[in-house]
């Protein structure tokens, strides 16, 4: 028998179709394709809605350089994912960066906000409070924007939140609701984030419209970058609630901080749930007036943060004992000739020296030592003494209870709200939604997600940017709605490593995609497709709950 192997080809195509089957559902190429495609001229050769999803795919698996892309899609089975025949040579870099500049001429932004409407209407999700919040992504490279150009980003520095002050950079804004990244936006370098945050008010007010949110059910929550005069006056004009957290070092949160530490006992005890264990705070209810702003304040201690600042108290202690018997060693090697010399020298210990010390008690005791002449002892004593000195004998111990008392402060923290009806728990509890901004963002980093942007235009990085939040908006979308309906038909899936989850993370859903592998057989000029193996009941299930059919891996062109 005369086999052609040849005419046959395996494809591990399962995350590329998960990708495209969500912007299928979505309507992701409409929305290229209406928003880039001119209204006269020739239709491009390869549709921008599927040049997008191109984009996205490669984004969310192994990320290439344009002038690599063709490498990349030599082994996915363009017609089965992409529902169209793509030439392959047609796929080069020059096609791909046109694409990412008629994007960013299009208008990223507006781009993004469609997909989320989009999004949100497909699976049923309404708008509930947003938490927003920044990160930087470090750039390698030389970046220079154009004279004159504006609406680009600057790639410059600024305050690195990766570490890294020595390289150029572009922040990345997030906002999510539910744990779904709704809108977000590709910053310049040396963005503020108090400066964001101001600006960004406008922004979710008209979020809140777009959505069509009643007043009472939209919160801005943001961290405590947000918290300043300018922010809090614009909040009020704009009708838009605010939930932040109060700066440590204003005056009403200290006063609100040593009041918990002296009354811990007395607070009321609440419990959230969290992946792993339960966060237990201690909450007391409180309100304050800032710059004519009225405001509700939540005053939280932390149980769990209590080993972990432990560990950052002992730290400071320690450093401040090395320092101190430095200091001390110093100071017993003097000796003085009068009293009232040493005396001088003690107060001025007390008023400089030792007045900053916070984890320590010291005793200063004053040594009076005689020293006698040299040759044979004279028959009257005091005629010996040749001179007296004083010394300085410091006697130092930790301060067991101003270190108790750094370390309950130290899980103390200030929330407030300018909804003055909010109980401290309900604040808190929204507050505590911040963390799914934070982890949105420790995926966005990911290398598995996105190593390196390989443009050379600021223009293609803030568009690449604005792909990256794309692609985190339908992946948490799916989050969502597997999640929903997981816990509506009280079910599990086998994630990955085969452990059971009833709450699987985007990055699980992405990875049980792997299983799937497809054959094409040549015959002739017919191309028939199949699956190696039946589709396994994880991924038939979550397919199932996002409206992907089962035979996207195997069609062909639509």
């Amino acid at each position: 028998m005369d086999i052609r192997f040849d005419q046959i080809k395996s494809y591990s195509n399962g995350k590329a179709g998960l990708i495209t089957g969500l912007c299928e559902q979505i309507g992701v190429n409409d929305v290229f394709n209406q928003l880039l495609t001119q209204p006269a001229g020739r239709p491009p050769e390869i549709p921008y809605g599927t040049l997008a999803q191109m984009m996205l795919v490669n984004i969310a698996d192994d990320h290439h350089p344009l002038s690599r892309m063709h490498d990349y899609f030599e082994d996915v089975d363009l017609e089965a994912i992409f529902g169209m025949r793509v030439d392959p040579a047609k796929i080069n870099d020059d096609r791909f960066g046109g694409f990412l500049d008629l994007m960013q001429n299009a208008g990223c932004s507006s781009i993004l906000s469609e997909i989320a409407v989009r999004a949100f209407k497909r699976y049923g999700i309404k708008l509930g409070n947003v938490n927003f919040d920044t990160t930087s992504k470090v750039m390698w490279g030389q970046y220079e924007t154009p004279e004159g150009v504006e609406g680009v980003v600057d790639i410059s520095f600024g305050y690195s939140k990766q570490n890294r002050p020595d390289k150029k950079q572009i922040k990345l804004s997030m906002g999510t609701t539910q744990g779904i990244c709704i809108d977000g936006q590709v910053l310049s370098g040396n963005q503020d984030d108090k400066r964001f945050n101001i600006d960004n008010l406008d922004r979710a007010a008209l979020l809140r419209e777009r959505f069509e949110s009643a007043a009472n059910e939209f919160f801005y929550i943001a961290d405590s970058a947000a918290f300043t005069k300018e922010f809090l006056e614009k909040a009020q004009r704009l009708e838009v609630k605010v939930i932040t957290r109060m700066p440590d070092q204003i005056k009403e949160t200290k006063a609100a901080i040593e009041y918990a530490a002296a009354n811990l006992e007395s607070m009321s005890r609440i419990e959230i749930p969290t992946s792993t264990k339960p966060a237990v705070y201690r909450i007391a209810e409180s309100s304050c007036s800032y710059y004519d702003t009225p405001l509700k304040m939540a005053v939280c201690y932390s149980e769990n943060l209590e080993s972990t600042k432990r560990q950052t108290i002992e730290k400071r202690v320690a450093k401040e004992l090395d320092a101190l018997e430095k200091l001390i060693k110093r100071i017993e090697k003097r000796s003085f000739a009068c009293r009232e010399d040493a005396q001088l020298e003690i107060e001025k210990l007390q008023n400089q020296e030792f007045s900053k010390i916070k984890y320590h008690l010291i005793e200063i005791s004053m040594d009076e030592i005689s020293v006698k002449r040299r040759g044979r002892p004279s028959k009257t004593p005091g005629n010996d003494i040749a001179k007296t000195t004083f010394d300085l004998v410091i006697d130092l111990k930790k301060d067991i209870e101003s270190i108790e008392n750094a370390i309950t402060k130290e899980c103390i923290f200030v929330v407030v709200s300018t909804e003055m009806s909010m109980s401290a728990e309900a604040i808190l509890r929204e507050y505590k939604t911040q963390s799914a901004v934070e982890r949105k963002f420790q995926f966005l980093k990911s290398p598995q997600f996105v190593n390196a942007l390989y443009v050379d235009s600021p223009k293609r990085v803030e568009a690449i940017g604005y792909l990256m939040l794309i692609l985190m908006l339908i992946l948490s979308v799916a989050e969502y709605v597997v999640r929903r309906e997981l816990e509506s038909e009280k079910k599990t899936i086998i994630g990955p490593g085969n452990v059971k989850m009833s709450r699987p993370s985007l990055v699980a859903i992405h990875g049980i995609f792997f299983s799937v592998v497809t054959s094409t057989v040549t015959i002739g000029k017919v191309v028939h497709r199949g699956y190696n193996k039946p589709l396994k009941d994880n991924v038939r299930t979550v397919m199932r709950y996002l409206g992907i059919p089962e035979d996207l891996f195997i069609r062909g062109a639509v």
